[in-house]
Formats: structure tokens, C-alpha cells, sequence
């Protein structure tokens, strides 16, 4: 366990831009690499060919773990009696020209791979059954093909973006593309290096090799090329179709579709447009599933749940919640940090809205590190009653329903704000973001996105803490800002810091320190957007000092303080006078 997986995704929009810069550089070469290699055939589809590390190690043909792992496969296959729909599937590829047999007469010893695959097994799903290639596995001291390939950039990183373009407009819509990897061809070249064993009649069978034409999923770098197509056929879109393919360029997480529109007329526009235009490069938009329509009938089960981006859509309420599907399950033996972390993983929330709940295994974690305690070492008891504690409540969060719209009305005289709030406490800082939507008949206010990362291990005074929650305020602010358009409303920064506020708001000659947080806060926004709040006005308290998962759906904090409802002179306004033994500290000399 890698515990860097905890923080990737608290982090995006908010860690140092630097340290983004090296791996940018390389997601170019890779795009470069793409765009000088892609061929269309007479059909339309897109030929690709596999985006290799330079100098990578030498990759070995995988034979034998290939040959092991067949065998356990057709065992598991046998046992379920699912072997003729497995074998099913692979005769209908071939007919398909997914994947080809490859003579053992003309086999190659060099420049070649087999990849082991296994059967996953869906009996809900109209395909019973379905193989999955292993592009990770390898022997001992030697690397796998997915280690050889270039993965093309984090794509995690894009679903905080994708969920506010999503949350924005009045109708939100999804779609996903029917088998879309396997639309995708590969180059003669490259398909030696995706070869998998098959035997016709289970165990008695002759062992044939096959390879794949299309591309593989399973394969580390096949969610860019599919990113990269789609990227180049929407860019070459006709005159009459931009619009809708810069929405598509916009909307897609892998093969799913997320966006949001704010007319029925809108609504209609994008889904058959999109289908049209998806159409010439032999991709299929299926699964078309939206919000519903005020004067349109739908039959639809009360409380419909489609998954999207790693949280769940109730479609007639148009809300969205957490999927706590497999985070209660039992889970035996001692507390270990490994446990903890494990738990803590399955709470998945691009928008932040439970963010103040996950906050405690996260110090608890911390703890451990001081403590030095290994990944499967049993945890002191105060440690693990903490936890049990925290786990007990979770439960409450199935009742966490937040608007899937942050906007409840949509009258042309709607005046938005974006509100940023930064707060921080001993064990953590962190940022929240609302969107204001003032019209005559109403004034509305929900959160937008929300971060909150544990306190250094090396301890900080308060001041300092609250302007780090200022910094990740802007660096978050920023981002918000960029992938909705909304560069040109009205924004306020609110923070109960006294310090951090003088400290942003006078150019001086501060210590390393606090020069550099201020440098960049006064890089990313305007000294005179920032106001003081007290710190019980101030809703980023919430995820700054944690609650349990009661209290949180008790606090309702996702739509923002009451006060931010009223006229802007109704606003608390407070005078911001400083500890000047504490900031004039940090005056160089």
C-alpha cells in the first residue's frame, strides 16, 4: 500500500503547480508520439500504434506465466460453467476482426508477448462472462509490457473538473461508448506484443495463439490512446458540429460521457449531435441517462442510482451521494494502518462534500507514522477505539444527499459570485468553495469543491497553518474558476485569520516562509478580494477540525453559511487587526 494513493486525490488543484511540470513533459512527448504515428483506415477507424518508453528494458515474450495462468483460468472457468460463453466470446472477436489467429508456424521468438488474461464474472450484465488481460504481470526481475509503455497523463486528476462541468447547468447528462477500446485498431507492428494462449475445447485442447488488432483494456497506456483519439476526431469535427464536439472534448472520463446543459432544447442538441459525430470513427454513445424534464413523463423507479465519476446519481431527485456499497463490509483480524488506509480508500468524493468525515482516520494515520508503526503491526488501543469509533458512524453517510445542480433557479438576472473560504486548526487546514446565485425571487448557495490536508508532522504555528488553508484556497480557486469559464464574476476570500490576512495584504519583505505562500497567493488573486470572517460564520471550520459522519449530515454545511443568503450589506464585516508580535516575526531584517 502505497500511502502518496491517499492524498492523490485530496490534492489535485491544490498541490505545488512544480511539481506537476516534469510529468507534463512527458504526457507531450507521449501526445507528439500519437499524433505522428495515428492513421484512419477506408472504414474511418483510427489506427494506433503503442506509445513505447524510450529505452525501455528488454521485454520478454511471457510464455510460461502466460501457459500457467491459462490453466488456471480454464480451471475457474470449468468450475463455474462458463467455459463455452468464455470461448463465445473470443469467436465472436475473431468474426469481429478484434483479435486474429496467428499460424505457430510463422510464431517469432523475439518481438514478441503474451499477456495472461482471467475470467470476471457479471450475471447481471448481458455478457455472463468476460476476459480480463493482465498487462502488469510478470517474472521475477524482469518488467511488465504496461511498464514499458508510456500511461499518457493521471486521469484522475480530470474528474474534479469533469463533476463541476457536470454540476453546473440545469440537466445533467451521462453516455458511455459501447466497447470502446476495441474500436480502436493497432498497427501490424505492435501486435506481436499482445498475444494470449487459448485452447478450443478446455484442458484436451491444442494451445493456439491469437493477438489482438484493437486496442487492449488491461493494457496501462489504453485509456490515453482512447483519450487521444477522441481528442483528434473532435478537433477535426465539420463546422456545423464544434460546438457540441468542444462540449464532447470537455465531457469525457475514459469511454464515459458527463456533462450538463441548461435547456431541453440544449439537451436534445447535444445527444443527437454527439451520437452523429461519434459515429464516423466507429464509436457507439449508448446509456443516455439525464435529469428529468418538468413537463415530461418518465417512467423511472423512485429511487433510481446511476454511477457517476465514483459517486451516485439519484436520478428523479437529481441528487448525488456517496457509493458506500463494500465500505461496511466486515472486515476481520487487528486495526493496522494498512486497514485504516484501506478504509479510508473506499470513500470516494471528487467534490469534497464528506471531507470533514474522512479527516480523522487521516490524523489517526499520521499518529501511526510518528509512532513508527509498520503496515500490518497491531495499533495501540486508544488508536484503534478512535477508529471503531469512526468507523461505527459511518453508516449515517448513506442519508449524505447533496444537490447534483448548484444552481436552483435560472433566470437571466441570476447574479453569481464565487465565495472561497480558508480555515485552519492544529491537526489540519482546508478550503471550501460556494457558489452564490442571487436572482429577484431567490438567493441560493452550494458547495462547489472542498480540501483539507492533515498538518505537516513537523509542527507549525497556527498562523502558518491558516495560510497554508489560503494558499490551497487560491490554488483551488483558480482551477474552479478555469474549467467553468467563470473568470469574469464577482469572487470573495474569506478567512478568520487576522495574520494571514495582514500578511497577504502588505507587500513586504517576509521570512522564506511566508514570502513565498504570499507570493504566490498574490500570483493567483487580488489582495483586496480577501475579507475577514469569524471563525463561527466561517463554514471551511467544518473540514479544518473534522466531525463524524452524524454530524455532518446533521450540518447541512454543503449549502453554505445563512448569512451568505442575505444582501451583500447584510454580510458580516469585522475588523481585521492582527498579532503583531507574530507577523512582524516574520519580517526579514
Amino acid at each position: 500500500v502505497n500511502i502518496s494513493d491517499l492524498w492523490r486525490l485530496d490534492t489535485l488543484n491544490i498541490n505545488d503547480p512544480a511539481e506537476n511540470q516534469s510529468r507534463k513533459e512527458l504526457e507531450e512527448a507521449a501526445k507528439e508520439h500519437f499524433e505522428r504515428s495515428v492513421k484512419r483506415d477506408n472504414e474511418g477507424r483510427y489506427i494506433v500504434s503503442l506509445p513505447w518508453i524510450h529505452d525501455h528494458p528488454p521485454l520478454p515474450n511471457g510464455r510460461k506465466i502466460a501457459e500457467r495462468r491459462l490453466n488456471s483460468c480454464i480451471k475457474a472457468l470449468e468450475r463455474a460453467e462458463k467455459l463455452v460463453d468464455y470461448d463465445d466470446v473470443f469467436q465472436d472477436w475473431q468474426k469481429e476482426g478484434i483479435i486474429e489467429e496467428v499460424n505457430p508456424m510463422q510464431e517469432i521468438k523475439q518481438g514478441q508477448h503474451f499477456l495472461p488474461h482471467h475470467p470476471v464474472f457479471k450475471e447481471n450484465s448481458t455478457t455472463k462472462v468476460r476476459p480480463v488481460f493482465d498487462g502488469s504481470a510478470k517474472e521475477r526481475n524482469t518488467p511488465s509490457i504496461n511498464a514499458c509503455l508510456e500511461k499518457g497523463p493521471n486521469l484522475v486528476e480530470l474528474i474534479p473538473s469533469l463533476m463541476n462541468r457536470f454540476r453546473v447547468g440545469k440537466y445533467g447528462v451521462i453516455a458511455d461508448i459501447k466497447k470502446a477500446f476495441l474500436q480502436i485498431g493497432l498497427q501490424e507492428r505492435d501486435r506481436p506484443y499482445l498475444r494470449f494462449l487459448w485452447k478450443d475445447r478446455g484442458r484436451k485442447g491444442n494451445i493456439k495463439i491469437l493477438q489482438h488488432k484493437r486496442v487492449v483494456f488491461g493494457i496501462s497506456s489504453s485509456p490515453f490512446l482512447l483519450g487521444a483519439t477522441l481528442e483528434l476526431h473532435l478537433k477535426n469535427a465539420p463546422d456545423h458540429l464544434k460546438e457540441t464536439a468542444q462540449q464532447l472534448m470537455r465531457s469525457f472520463y475514459v469511454d464515459n460521457c458527463v456533462f450538463s446543459v441548461n435547456t431541453k432544447k440544449e439537451l436534445a442538441r447535444f445527444i443527437s449531435e454527439s451520437q452523429a459525430l461519434l459515429s464516423t470513427a466507429k464509436f457507439e454513445l449508448r446509456g443516455w441517462e439525464h435529469s428529468p424534464i418538468e413537463d415530461k413523463i418518465e417512467e423511472r423507479q423512485e429511487d433510481l442510482k446511476v454511477p457517476v465519476l465514483g459517486l451516485l446519481w439519484n436520478l428523479p431527485k437529481d441528487t448525488m451521494s456517496l457509493d458506500m456499497k463494500g465500505l461496511m463490509k466486515e472486515d476481520k483480524g487487528p486495526t493496522t494502518k494498512r486497514k485504516i488506509l484501506s478504509t479510508v480508500h473506499r470513500i470516494f468524493d471528487p467534490i469534497g462534500f464528506s471531507c470533514p468525515v474522512t479527516l480523522e482516520p487521516k490524523c489517526l494515520l499520521q499518529e501511526c507514522w510518528k509512532l513508527g508503526l509498520s503496515w500490518d503491526a497491531e495499533l495501540p488501543l486508544l488508536i484503534t477505539e478512535r477508529f471503531e469509533r469512526w468507523k461505527m458512524k459511518l453508516p449515517k453517510l448513506n442519508a449524505l444527499q447533496i444537490p447534483r445542480c448548484v444552481r436552483e433557479d435560472f433566470a437571466e438576472d441570476s447574479k453569481l459570485s464565487i465565495h472561497v473560504f480558508c480555515d485552519a486548526s492544529q491537526s489540519a487546514y482546508a478550503t471550501c468553495i460556494f457558489l452564490r446565485a442571487e436572482s429577484a425571487d431567490n438567493t441560493s448557495c452550494q458547495l462547489l469543491q472542498a480540501r483539507n490536508r492533515v498538518a505537516p508532522l513537523k509542527k507549525i504555528s497556527i498562523p502558518r497553518l491558516e495560510l497554508l488553508s489560503c494558499t490551497i484556497g487560491a490554488r483551488l480557486a483558480k482551477a474552479t474558476i478555469s474549467e467553468l469559464g467563470l473568470e469574469k464574476i464577482p469572487i470573495f476570500y474569506w478567512s478568520d485569520s487576522m495574520n494571514a490576512l495582514y500578511w497577504i495584504k502588505r507587500n513586504e519583505n517576509w521570512a522564506t516562509f511566508v514570502y513565498n505562500r504570499v507570493l504566490e497567493i498574490r500570483k493567483l488573486t487580488n489582495p483586496e478580494d480577501w475579507r475577514h470572517i469569524s471563525g463561527t460564520l466561517n463554514p471551511a471550520d467544518l473540514p479544518s477540525r473534522g466531525s463524524n459522519a452524524e454530524e455532518l449530515v446533521k450540518s447541512l454545511w454543503w449549502e453554505g453559511p445563512n448569512w451568505l443568503r442575505r444582501p451583500i450589506e447584510d454580510w458580516p464585516v469585522s475588523e481585521t487587526i492582527p498579532d503583531f508580535d507574530v507577523v512582524n516575526y516574520c519580517v526579514c531584517h
